[in-house]
C-alpha cells in the first residue's frame, strides 16, 4: 500500500509504466489475495492439526506448527485488509475512510511485518536445526532437542518483537478535512460532511529524516537480505551433505535391508521437503530485500518503484505463507498418511450410526470395517 496516494485518481496519460501497472493490477489484487488467504489460513490450520498430533511431535515439527501459527494469524488479518481496501473501498484518500478504519491499516501494516519476520527467523531455525541434523548427527540429538526447539521459538517471537519497535513508529493517522490541502481550501466536496481520515508519516519520522531511512536498512538488510544469504549458505550445506551421504549409503545399503532403505528414503523426503521450503522463501523474499535497502538509500527509488510494486510484494508474501502444506503434502509420506487418517476419522464422526448397516430386499446387512494399514 503506498501511504502517499494523491487525494484523486492520477490522470493516465501522465504516469510512468510502472504506475500505470500499480493501479492496473490494484483492481485485481483484493480478490486474488483473498482468494490464497483463505486457502492460507485454512491449509495453515490443517498444518497445525497434523503437526500436532502425538506421533508427530518432533524438534522440526514444533517450528514448523510455529511458523503455520504465524502465517495463519498474518494472513487473517491481510484478508481483512484486503477485503477492505481493495474490495468494499479503494486506496484512495478521496474515499473519505474513517478513523477506525486507517487504525485498523496502521495495525495490519504492524502485524503483517511483525508475524512476516517472525516466520523468516523460524524458517532460519529450521534451516539451522535441519543442517545440524544432516552433518552433524552425532550431537544432533543433544543440540536440537524438543526443549530447545520450544526455546528457540520463544527466543525468535521476543527478539523479532524487539527488532520490529522502529516500524511501529512510522505512521499516524489524521483528518484530511484539518491537513490536506485540497479539503482545506474547498477543492474536494465534502458534501457538508466534515470527516475523512487517511495515513502519513508519524510527527517523530518528520523531525528525524534519518529515520525512515535506518528503518529500511534495518528491514530491508538485517531482516531480509541477511536472512536469506544465511539460509542460501545453509541450503547449499545441507544439499552437499546429503549428496555425500547418498553416496556412503548406497555402498551401506548392499549389506542391510529393505527396512534400512525405506527409512532412509523417508529421511531424504523430508530434508527435500524442508530445503524446498527454505530456498522457496529465499527466491521470494531475497528480490524485496534488495529493493527495501534501495529505498533505505534513495527516497525518489521508494516513492517511483517500491511502493508501486507493493501489492506484488505482499501476493509474493502470502504465497510464501500459504505454499507450505502444498510441499508437506507432496513431499511428507508421513504428513499425507497423519492427513488421510484425520480426515478419514472425521468423515466417520460425521457419518451417522444408523449408515453402518443398509437393508436390501427386506433383510439387514451390517458393514464391517477392517483396519489393514498402519500409521
Amino acid at each position: 500500500m503506498n501511504m502517499n496516494d494523491s487525494v484523486t485518481p492520477p490522470d493516465p496519460t501522465t504516469i510512468p509504466p510502472i504506475k500505470s501497472f500499480s493501479i492496473l493490477y490494484g483492481h485485481y489484487h483484493g480478490y486474488i489475495s483473498s482468494f490464497i488467504c483463505i486457502f492460507g489460513v485454512i491449509s495453515n490450520i490443517m498444518n497445525i492439526i497434523v503437526l500436532t498430533r502425538r506421533h508427530m511431535i518432533t524438534p522440526t515439527n514444533n517450528i514448523l506448527t510455529a511458523l503455520a501459527l504465524v502465517d495463519m494469524v498474518k494472513m487473517s488479518v491481510y484478508l481483512v485488509y484486503a477485503i477492505y481496501f481493495y474490495i468494499a473501498t479503494t486506496p484512495l484518500t478521496i474515499y473519505r475512510h474513517s478513523e477506525g478504519w486507517m487504525y485498523f491499516v496502521c495495525i495490519n501494516n504492524l502485524v503483517v511485518i511483525t508475524c512476516h519476520n517472525m516466520a523468516t527467523w523460524l524458517t532460519v531455525s529450521l534451516a539451522v536445526f535441519r543442517y545440524i541434523f544432516v552433518c552433524h548427527h552425532v550431537v544432533a540429538n543433544q543440540l536440537c532437542s524438543l526443549a530447545r526447539a520450544r526455546l528457540t521459538i520463544i527466543i525468535v517471537v521476543v527478539v523479532t518483537i524487539i527488532l520490529c519497535i522502529p516500524n511501529y513508529f512510522l505512521y499516524r493517522v489524521y483528518n484530511l478535512v484539518e491537513e490536506e490541502p485540497a479539503y482545506k481550501n474547498g477543492t474536494v466536496d465534502l458534501n457538508n460532511k466534515s470527516f475523512g481520515y487517511w495515513i502519513d508519516s508519524s510527527h517523530f519520522v518528520k523531525n528525524h529524516e534519518l529515520y525512515t531511512p535506518i528503518t529500511f536498512w534495518i528491514y530491508g538488510v538485517i531482516i531480509k537480505i541477511a536472512p536469506c544469504v544465511l539460509l542460501t549458505i545453509l541450503s547449499t550445506c545441507i544439499i552437499y551433505a546429503m549428496h555425500q551421504a547418498s553416496l556412503r549409503r548406497k555402498r551401506l545399503l548392499q549389506q542391510s535391508g529393505r527396512h534400512n532403505e525405506e527409512v532412509s528414503a523417508e529421511h531424504n523426503r523430508t530434508t527435500i521437503m524442508l530445503v524446498s521450503v527454505v530456498l522457496f522463501f529465499v527466491i521470494t523474499e531475497f528480490p524485496q530485500g534488495i529493493l527495501a535497502g534501495i529505498s533505505g538509500l534513495n527516497t525518489d527509488f521508494f516513492q517511483n518503484i517500491y511502493s508501486n510494486l507493493g501489492d506484488v510484494m505482499d501476493l509474493l508474501v502470502l504465497i510464501n505463507s500459504a505454499i507450505n502444506f502444498i510441499l508437506y503434502c507432496i513431499m511428507s509420506q508421513q504428513f499425507r498418511d497423519t492427513f488421510r487418517s484425520l480426515f478419514s476419522c472425521f468423515v466417520c464422526d460425521i457419518v451417522p450410526m444408523r449408515n453402518h448397516g443398509f437393508k436390501q430386499n427386506g433383510l439387514s446387512y451390517s458393514t464391517v470395517k477392517t483396519e489393514v494399514t498402519q500409521v
